[in-house]
């Protein structure tokens, strides 16, 4: 008996170090772009920092993450890289959007991305930059953020019915507040998630970067299938009302038109 609980114990603790190790790489992915700093994750994971440096070093020692001496921030590393070539045959999802994505990129002249539910995240799969003289780079492909940070991220948390939606929300307030524009209570992102519904696209301002705005429109999938949402960001503190609308028609007309082509 004391072997079997002996046993049951150890696995708990293998599990729960497993599921710490992933919280922490799903981190610095969120922070992809300028890298992760020790405090950062530690924050982002709700660890101790003596825990999260211990997970960050072996992950580094695994090749999993990169360590950059020169300011001291952790990013993915080639062993990432390596695991996801391996997933790229059974992956024809950026294949499939990527003339979409090109296509309002043209049209909005803005950066637009492809973005995909992860669990209580959503993670950028494609990023086509758009003609404009100031071009907005607030996301890098790979790169994660809570679900109701950003345009694309917001238009997918709004297709969840309140079930759904509202004990994600308040789950995750630590990991937003990490952001410029996620320090938002529960109630006002339910409110932004509402007005999403009711207009068909959801609308960022300054949630990912200062000065940046965004625009998403979710993809309605078929049942199976990934929850999906096309987004544009630009330069600039808000949208016009007018400008908003129409930005978010021409993604969803382009949206359309794949849904239409793929059925014919």
């Amino acid at each position: 008996m004391k072997q079997g609980l002996e046993e049951g114990a150890k696995a708990v603790g293998g599990a729960q170090a497993i599921r710490r190790a992933m919280d922490v790489i799903r981190a610095v992915a969120q922070f992809q772009r300028h890298g992760a700093t020790l405090n950062k994750v530690a924050k982002a994971t709700d660890l101790n920092q003596s825990t999260a440096f211990r997970i960050l070093r072996s992950l580094v020692e695994e090749r999993m993450l990169y360590f950059e001496e020169g300011n001291r921030t952790y990013h993915l590393g080639l062993l990432a890289f390596e695991l996801g070539l391996a997933t790229q045959g059974r992956s024809q999802v950026q294949d499939y959007w990527r003339p979409v994505v090109e296509q309002i990129a043209q049209r909005t002249r803005l950066t637009t991305y492809l973005m995909a539910r992860s669990g209580d995240d959503a993670v950028c799969l494609l990023c086509v930059q758009g003609a404009a003289m100031i071009r907005a780079m607030p996301m890098d492909v790979g790169q994660r953020l809570p679900l109701g940070i950003g345009a694309g991220s917001m238009a997918i948390l709004a297709t969840l019915d309140d079930e759904e939606s509202r004990p994600l929300i308040e789950d995750q307030v630590k990991r937003r507040a990490l952001f410029p524009g996620g320090r938002a209570d529960s109630e006002q992102l339910l409110k932004r998630v509402t007005q999403a519904r009711a207009s068909g696209f959801a609308i960022s301002s300054g949630t990912v970067a200062s000065g940046l705005s965004g625009i998403g429109v979710a993809i309605v999938p078929r049942q199976g299938l990934l929850q999906l949402a096309i987004s544009v960001s630009a330069v600039a503190e808000s949208f016009d009302p007018a400008e908003a609308r129409q930005i978010a028609g021409t993604i969803a007309a382009a949206i359309s038109a794949r849904g239409q082509a793929r059925a014919a």
